[in-house]
């Protein structure tokens, strides 16, 4: 598949998203889901064929995949805002599927955690406040037009072949064959690993198997770094009751995805992490504030809230025989 085929195919699927967005045009609307389903079918097929001949039908992977387009297109099409926000919960529910066939089970959580448990929260909330009732279908004009749809597909144009460049192989994509490619993200798992001094001495023990009260330590180098590639296997250095030992860690001892998440949010990025735990919490705050209503009390709850006798004595109000 060269690499004008596939931005054809991304630039058609544009085209068809684009006459889909047209309101109150039945006839292009039909020939814009013509046109974006062929340019889809054709680049899913150009991703099943470049499958291995043994390899399984992604028959899971095709379903969700499927869904989430379908729930994309219907997001930025629909006329009314409370439906398109109910569809990006079918969005994001697809792309948590595909992370969790990917074994990332930290973004797929986090994925529908933050954005169809928090954010799509605050996105009803605040169109429930701002949605004004004029028109004749019941929604604003700027609920039943789209605004700028040409340069939100043309950013959709260049990501949608930017993506599948990189994962079909094509002209400037991404050579997962590559060598160095794969020693680089080996080094980076293992040094995870070696960040976490307990789950590495309890992994040595029970590698050694020793008999119980032998004193096992895991040296370390002068960096602080206990794990070493022997032949391209990761090894470390053990005293044994007094004898030094190399011990080669099996691969069921890598850290898991949700380790390697944890670890870079906390090691590497600790400041952007802070930094979205307050943007989140101001968030929270703004919602708060925009949700408080100003009740206006009367006369007589004002005079009553200040211990004062109400204005008004008579038997049938809750202010009758009030402090004097």
């Amino acid at each position: 598949m060269t690499p004008t085929i596939l931005y054809l195919a991304s630039l058609a699927g544009a085209v068809g998203l684009f006459l889909i967005m047209r309101p109150h045009r039945r006839g292009t609307r039909m020939v814009g889901t013509i046109i974006g389903a062929g340019a889809m079918a054709f680049l899913m097929t150009q991703i099943l064929r470049s499958l291995a001949d043994d390899a399984i039908l992604p028959v899971l992977e095709v379903v969700f995949a499927l869904g989430g387009i379908a729930g994309a297109v219907r997001m930025v099409t629909h006329p009314r805002p409370v439906f398109a926000a109910i569809w990006f919960v079918m969005v994001v529910v697809c792309s948590a599927g595909l992370f969790l066939l990917m074994g990332a089970e930290f973004m797929a959580f986090s994925l529908v955690i933050v954005y169809a448990g928090a954010i799509l929260i605050t996105y009803l909330f605040v169109i429930m406040l701002a949605q004004e009732a004029t028109g004749t279908a019941g929604e604003a004009l700027y609920d039943r037009l789209p605004r700028e749809p040409v340069a939100a597909l043309v950013v959709g144009f260049v990501l949608l072949a930017s993506i599948g460049d990189a994962l079909l192989v094509v002209d400037g994509g991404i050579e997962a064959d590559r060598p160095d490619a794969i020693a680089v993200a080996e080094t980076d798992r293992w040094s995870v690993l070696d960040g976490m001094p307990r789950q590495l001495d309890r992994t040595v023990t029970e590698i050694v198997a020793a008999e119980p009260g032998t004193e096992i330590s895991v040296i370390r180098g002068e960096d602080g770094t206990a794990i070493r590639f022997l032949d391209g296997r990761p090894t470390v250095d053990v005293d044994v009751a007094g004898e030094r030992r190399t011990v080669e860690i099996p691969e069921s001892a890598a850290p898991t995805n949700t380790q390697a998440v944890g670890w870079s949010l906390v090691a590497r990025f600790p400041v952007s992490l802070e930094v979205a735990g307050v943007i989140l919490l101001m968030a929270m705050f703004g919602a708060v504030v925009l949700a408080r209503r100003q009740i206006d009390l009367s006369e007589d709850e004002r005079r009553v809230a200040a211990g004062l006798a109400p204005l008004l004595e008579d038997e049938d109000t809750d202010f009758a025989g009030g402090a004097a």
